[in-house]
């Protein structure tokens, strides 16, 4: 349970990219909490990448204490490789230089990561438990509400742009729970604006937002209990 809550919400959104900061600032204002996932070698507003018609701007790397202030930071590598296709000395500077790079340049714990297109291997897992990480995100789709067990292959309960994530949220909050059960969404930013989903996106933040039977809490609180009081 989460400060005797039965219910939790959390976010986890990848890439570190400008629309960010537009998606931060709804969190805010329904009092949601979310956790960010930056690749570190990648973080500079001149990198830039085109989804559709869209062309996507990377947080600068002298913003994130700012932006990120109150929500959680976390690893995806430094340049978003298919970590599987590396040899170990690569795929320990990947995750290992990442995650004490932001440690370093937010004076915060980072215990988390998402892996760079959800893919892995046992061997990246095992890395990535040796570099400290705590938990880890897949881009596996669960549309479940369980808690889940491994921690280091994290499946999400539906990315955003699930079709049935406003039910799945409507369906969540409309609960009542024998035991403890998550809403976990995710996401890249950029994607509101490629397809036009902010009133989306508002609207099941609107449905998950000041309930008196939910915790909201970044992954670290949701997952490791960190912040709880």
């Amino acid at each position: 349970m989460w400060n005797g809550k039965m219910k939790a919400v959390t976010f986890s959104y990848d890439d570190g990219v400008e629309q960010d900061i537009r998606f931060i600032e709804l969190l805010d204002r329904y009092g949601l909490r979310g956790t960010f996932n930056l690749n570190l070698g990648l973080q500079s507003r001149s990198n830039t990448f085109r989804k559709s018609e869209i062309i996507v701007r990377h947080i600068d790397r002298a913003d994130i204490p700012a932006v990120y202030a109150n929500h959680e930071v976390a690893g995806h590598t430094m340049t978003h490789p298919h970590l599987e296709a590396l040899d170990d000395e690569t795929v320990r500077e990947e995750i290992w230089a990442c995650q004490d790079g932001l440690r370093q340049l937010t004076g915060r714990a980072v215990t988390g990561m998402a892996y760079p297109y959800g893919t892995y291997d046992g061997r990246v897992v095992e890395i990535a438990r040796e570099a400290g990480v705590r938990y880890a995100r897949t881009t596996e789709q669960t549309e479940r509400f369980d808690v889940p067990c491994d921690l280091l292959r994290l499946a999400a309960t539906c990315r955003h742009a699930n079709p049935r994530t406003l039910d799945l949220a409507r369906a969540f909050v409309e609960m009542e729970p024998a035991s403890p059960q998550l809403f976990y969404l995710w996401g890249h930013t950029y994607e509101f604006d490629e397809f036009d989903s902010w009133e989306m996106i508002e609207e099941v933040c609107k449905t998950l937002a000041g309930r008196p039977d939910i915790f909201y809490g970044t992954n670290a609180e949701v997952l490791l209990g960190q912040g709880e009081g």
